[in-house]
């Protein structure tokens, strides 16, 4: 018997799917730079970079700039309610997606790596992406609206900025975490993605019924109304029936907790068919 008969009739042992933190750091250092590297960077600071000129423009013709209103206008509407989701829809979306389109998920597969190591790994880069591109842009235009104010350097950005930044980081947890988990149970993640935003997120959170509850953007109004000060009438927050900031959290963070173990799941059990350069 040769050796190639004994290869062949040798039996298959399987690949130790353990925890490799080398190879998970490799993968999320990996999932960074393809991020970075990707057009959608380049599309989404340029709609960030878009409120930024339009406070530099404003402050350039109006004499009289209200920097109050645009702070609500731009920093706790404009932004949080549409490039946030926006943000982690894109990423989010993709980060599974992309690897079958680019024929590189096989490649991840065939690594001695649990499958929902995977996954998590590669949420957790996409989250930690996302956050500080809001954070930064965040930042740069909270100094933009106060910058004639005396205080920019010793409240509005250590402890405002920071506090707005924070919330929307959590925001965006929980947006990365439903819109990966969303990816496996549509054909159509960006299409339906947009919707739920317009639709959950863009009205039904301005409605004053216990619906809004289930919002991502329910949780940041009253966190911004506990922890930044700000009251904004249109929001129809009322103390006595608003869960406390701690509340907020946990639910924010314990949502994402189930939606990314759902995920996890799907992607663990699921077959996926790799596109190969023949097209099969």
């Amino acid at each position: 018997m040769n050796d190639a008969q004994l290869v062949a009739e040798a039996p298959a042992v399987p690949l130790p799917h353990r925890l490799e933190l080398g190879a998970l750091a490799t993968l999320f250092w990996l999932t960074l730079r393809q991020h970075v590297r990707g057009r959608r960077l380049l599309v989404l600071g340029f709609l960030y970079l878009l409120p930024l000129g339009l406070v530099l423009l404003v402050r350039s013709v109006e004499s009289h700039f209200q920097a109050a209103d645009a702070e609500l206008g731009i920093l706790l509407m404009l932004i949080p309610h549409t490039l946030v989701p926006l943000t982690a829809l894109l990423y989010a979306t993709g980060m599974i997606h992309d690897e079958i389109e680019e024929q590189t998920l096989t490649y991840l597969l065939v690594r001695p790596l649990p499958k929902w190591g995977i996954y998590l790994t590669k949420l957790l880069a996409t989250m930690l992406l996302t956050m500080v591109i809001a954070t930064l842009l965040t930042t740069l235009t909270y100094v933009a609206v106060f910058w004639s104010e005396p205080n920019l350097w010793g409240d509005i950005v250590p402890h405002r900025a920071l506090a707005v930044s924070g919330i929307t980081c959590l925001a965006l947890v929980a947006y990365c975490s439903l819109f990966g988990c969303l990816s496996f149970l549509t054909r159509w993640p960006l299409v339906v993605g947009i919707g739920y935003t317009a639709l959950f997120e863009g009205l039904l959170a301005n409605i004053d019924f216990a619906i809004r509850r289930l919002t991502i953007n329910y949780y940041f109004r009253v966190l911004i109304q506990e922890w930044v000060g700000k009251t904004v009438p249109e929001w129809n927050l009322h103390p006595d029936d608003t869960p406390t900031a701690r509340s907020c959290v946990l639910i924010l963070l314990g949502g994402s907790l189930v939606a990314t173990a759902l995920a996890m799941v799907i992607f663990t059990t699921r077959e996926f068919r790799v596109k190969t350069p023949e097209g099969s």
